[in-house]
């Protein structure tokens, strides 16, 4: 079993990697919202179908460590509503690659998902810790990471609140920009770190 989850937790963590670091490239290099570099542009389609092919082995480490650490009721539930988004959320990204559906029905799917993932972190880990799983700092660092996505997330949201083009507006992207950000490059490292720490 532990084997198992180190396999999955570590097919999730580095995939996830790769696929953030081609959507940083994708933005960094096409310049999507900018003076657009269709050289690049190739770099969000494979943003895409690196989570399209990490989406199996998110769903299956996230249901083997619930099962090592023997989860109750509502981190099953939790679980289960997560796969679900995982799974519903890889369709539509396929969708989307064969013209089917707009990059607006992906985010309509990716945002709830991506929330809920981090929200799952805390229990999850909580419930390692627990049956001694993982080391105990891991749930300090899964508490960290929620709060640094969802604080960070209200920050951004707040901004689209504010004046357009106002230095208010700059300020709270920038501060809420900052610990998402942070959030989403430790978020494949949680999984590695599951890999590597899983007992």
């Amino acid at each position: 079993m532990t084997d198992q989850l180190r396999i999955f937790a570590g097919l999730q963590g580095f995939v996830s990697a790769a696929g953030l670091l081609a959507l940083v490239l994708f933005f960094a290099l096409a310049t999507p919202f900018g003076a657009e570099q269709r050289r690049w542009a190739w770099l969000g389609p494979v943003n895409d179908w690196l989570y399209v092919l990490g989406a199996v082995p998110w769903i299956v480490a996230s249901v083997l460590l619930v099962v090592r650490v023997r989860g109750g009721t509502p981190l099953w539930i939790l679980t289960g509503v997560l796969s679900a988004l995982i799974a519903a959320n890889a369709v539509v990204t396929v969708l989307m690659l064969a013209g089917r559906v707009g990059l607006n029905m992906q985010f309509l799917v990716a945002t709830p998902m991506i929330l809920v993932g981090f929200v799952w972190l805390w229990p999850a880990a909580a419930a390692a810790v627990g049956a001694a799983a993982l080391p105990s700092w891991v749930l300090p660092l899964s508490i960290a990471l929620l709060i640094a996505f969802v604080g960070g997330g209200a920050l951004i949201g707040a901004g689209f609140l504010v004046q357009a083009d106002s230095a208010a507006r700059m300020v709270l992207f920038v501060a809420g920009g900052i610990p998402v950000a942070l959030a989403m490059v430790a978020f494949p490292a949680w999984w590695i770190i599951l890999a590597g720490n899983a007992r």
